[in-house]
């Protein structure tokens, strides 16, 4: 059982490629691909590739069983047909030990070499106790780094661990002069497990893992999560309940943008927009620690509804946002009417829309380089079809139009969140829960600060968690990285890389 706009179809081996290509021909969009092992259920491995069906509410899932032929199960890449898939098929090999025939890259992508390639995490039978005792810290670590030869080319290794106070990943430019020729990243410096954990915890208790897969986005994936496990159960959603998540993803959209446009200043050495975005920053977080206790928006989702009435605090939330806006207004006309600042900007870590849409961009990414994706307009839900928004795009795709999407979208969530207090709301903020029904499955998603946010939940035979997979939308814009990185001088990365904004523990899953 699946809800409504959700269409699951068996392929064959013989048919996946074929099926997927012809959705990517006619403009879908792979939102996730995963493997699920349900050799409890009926025997099989099988593996899953989500797609959204373009200028429709339907998703279709390709659905394959996964075969072994002797040599460990095995299916064929569709990486070359499905570009966006080329991360997900590497999780897949590392995560289930099923190698994605004809992919282009052979490297492993989540397990690094502490972990032997039997270890195969996320398979049914692998325990918590069994995976800490394969762990041996002294492996050598067989992965190789792309390696860009010819006259003049030299490395520049940066990281894992930063100067600054953020998660490790590692970046290795190969440049000529000062010019970036090539980036290739590595990240899962810090892997959580948590995909392993959402087995064992429960459906209800699972919302605080959700939580805590990335801090800044907190709130959109508790919501994302609680959405998958409401629509896998039939739960109907309090209309007051809708409206209070709804609100709160906007907040967390508002604080996250305006912080996100002053850390950009910073890339450019730009200290008074810095300190003033930060200070914004900061006024919303303490209306976010009035509301609901906690500056990041954690505990108030549970499956079923909410656990605070925000909406009683109306009065505050508008006359904090009445002066946000003046902040910001003013903050805007000061930026733009910096010259220095904005030509660090203009034509800086341009991202193709061509390479943005065979990759799979989502959010800002996407919507700077001219793709009109929006999961609040794609596939309504909450109470986004009862608020009039519009989706802004800019089309050059460089630093300043990931800013100037990001302030253009900050205005919106100001109406968003003014247009749902215009109406007193009353009613239950939860309803129970109640027990799942064995072997469902369903989609959860939102349009999360830094973009989509998917989930998805099956349930096993007695209506425990079989399977929660989680895709971040910084997994999807990390490979994005590169493309844009190349060509700039070396000095101007870090002004790219703020402008994308991506979460390394987003992808730590």
């Amino acid at each position: 059982m699946h809800p409504a706009n959700e269409t699951y179809k068996m392929v064959s081996e013989d048919e996946l490629v074929g099926k997927a290509a012809a959705l990517m021909k006619g403009r879908a969009i792979l939102r996730t691909m995963f493997a699920c092992d349900e050799r409890e259920l009926d025997g099989t491995l099988k593996l899953y590739a989500v797609f959204s069906v373009h200028g429709e509410d339907r998703f279709e899932t390709l659905v394959q069983d996964v075969k072994d032929y002797g040599e460990g199960p095995t299916f064929m890449s569709i990486t070359h047909a499905v570009p966006a898939a080329h991360w997900y098929e590497r999780e897949i090999k590392d995560m289930f030990g099923i190698t994605p025939d004809g992919h282009p890259d052979t490297r492993g992508l989540v397990l690094h070499g502490m972990y032997p390639e039997v270890a195969r995490p996320l398979m049914r039978d692998r325990s918590h106790e069994e995976l800490r005792r394969l762990i041996d810290l002294t492996r050598e670590d067989p992965y190789k780094y792309m390696e860009v030869k010819g006259e003049g080319v030299y490395e520049i290794p940066v990281g894992p661990v930063h100067a600054g106070i953020i998660e490790p990943g590692h970046f290795r430019f190969s440049a000529v002069g000062e010019t970036i020729y090539y980036l290739d990243p590595r990240l899962f410096y810090t892997h959580k497990g948590i995909e392993k954990q959402f087995e064992t915890v429960g459906f209800l208790r699972g919302v605080a893992l959700a939580e805590r897969v990335s801090g800044c986005s907190s709130f959109s994936h508790g919501a994302a999560y609680c959405h998958a496990v409401e629509r896998m159960a039939g739960i109907s959603l309090p209309v007051k309940a809708s409206v209070t998540r709804t609100l709160l993803i906007e907040l967390e959209r508002l604080y996250n943008h305006i912080g996100d446009i002053g850390n950009m200043c910073a890339g450019t050495g730009f200290a008074v927009g810095y300190a003033k975005g930060a200070s914004i920053k900061e006024t919303l977080m303490r209306l976010n620690e009035r509301l609901t206790k906690s500056r990041y928006l954690r505990g108030v989702n549970t499956v079923g509804g909410v656990e605070a009435d925000v909406l009683k605090h109306a009065d505050d939330i508008l006359l904090t946002l009445d002066r946000v806006k003046e902040e910001y207004k003013s903050f805007m006309e000061f930026l733009l009417s910096s010259i220095s600042h904005i030509e660090r900007l203009e034509g800086t870590g341009i991202l193709s829309k061509s390479i943005a849409h065979s990759l799979g961009a989502t959010g800002v990414a996407a919507r700077g380089s001219g793709i009109g994706d929006d999961i609040r307009r794609a596939h309504p839900h909450l109470h986004y079809d009862r608020v009039v928004f519009e989706t802004h795009t800019h089309a050059k795709g460089d630093v300043l139009a990931r800013m100037m999407v990001r302030a253009d979208e900050a205005g919106c969530s100001f109406s968003i969140i003014e247009a749902l207090l215009e109406t007193p709301y009353k009613g239950l903020l939860k309803t129970d829960p109640g027990q799942v029904s064995p072997r469902r499955q369903a989609l959860g998603y939102v349009e999360g600060p830094r973009g989509s946010i998917f989930y998805w939940v099956k349930s096993g035979d007695k209506g425990e968690p079989l399977r929660v997979k989680v895709r971040s939308a910084s997994y999807c814009n990390w490979p994005l990285l590169p493309f844009a990185a190349s060509g700039n001088i070396v000095p101007d990365f870090p002004l790219v890389n703020k402008s994308f904004n991506l979460s390394y523990s987003g992808c730590d899953i």
